[in-house]
């Protein structure tokens, strides 16, 4: 298995599910676009909170997920011909809606403009 971030949109309005031992689990499908004329579709599954996230977001939404990718095959139920995917199975996610602008504390240290670390040292620049 490949550890990877994925980011697309979601191709329909996922379904929170409980499965036999009573968690919650999710399955959905990612578009992926990949600078080719066709995107990838990544098939996904998610349990427990991150399932829950997921499970906020409609079809259409975009999604960033992390977590075990790898290559799967199957026969076409029409045709016979062999087709290939990719399944990911999700440690976390991240959509647009779950980012909030954050406010510096008044204790927080100050930022220079010129892209310098939060810290003091001697490292002349």
């Amino acid at each position: 298995m490949i550890d990877a971030l994925v980011s697309g949109k979601l191709i329909k309005t996922p379904e929170l599910r409980t499965g036999k031992t009573g968690n919650h689990y999710i399955q959905f499908l990612l578009s992926v676009h990949t600078g080719e004329e066709q995107p990838v579709i990544v098939s996904g599954i998610a349990f427990t909170e991150t399932a829950e996230r997921i499970a906020k977001l409609q079809k259409g939404d975009p999604l960033a997920v992390v977590g075990s990718l790898k290559p799967s095959e199957w026969a076409d139920k029409t045709t016979g011909e062999p087709k290939h995917g990719l399944n990911i199975t999700v440690n976390n996610s991240l959509s647009p809606y779950e980012i909030k602008k954050r406010k510096p504390t008044p204790d927080a240290p100050a930022k220079s403009g010129n892209g310098s670390h939060p810290f003091n040292d001697d490292i002349e620049i």
